[in-house]
């Protein structure tokens, strides 16, 4: 896939992600992607945001 973000082989420290269907989800609540995008800029809670970084597996 283009333009995809590598995937390592140890989790991002300090982020927890428990969305099974996600290619960098690497069980439980790590996530394997060397970084996440998070948008919108304009967001004022957490309903209003979105992991752009999500791949489904």
């Amino acid at each position: 896939m283009k333009n995809r973000i590598p995937r390592k082989n140890q989790p991002l420290d300090g982020v927890k992600c428990t969305v099974d269907s996600c290619y960098y989800n690497s069980g439980g609540t790590h996530c394997n992607a060397a970084s996440i995008e998070i948008q919108p800029p304009g967001a004022i809670d957490t309903e209003e945001t979105d992991c752009v970084t999500f791949i489904n597996k």
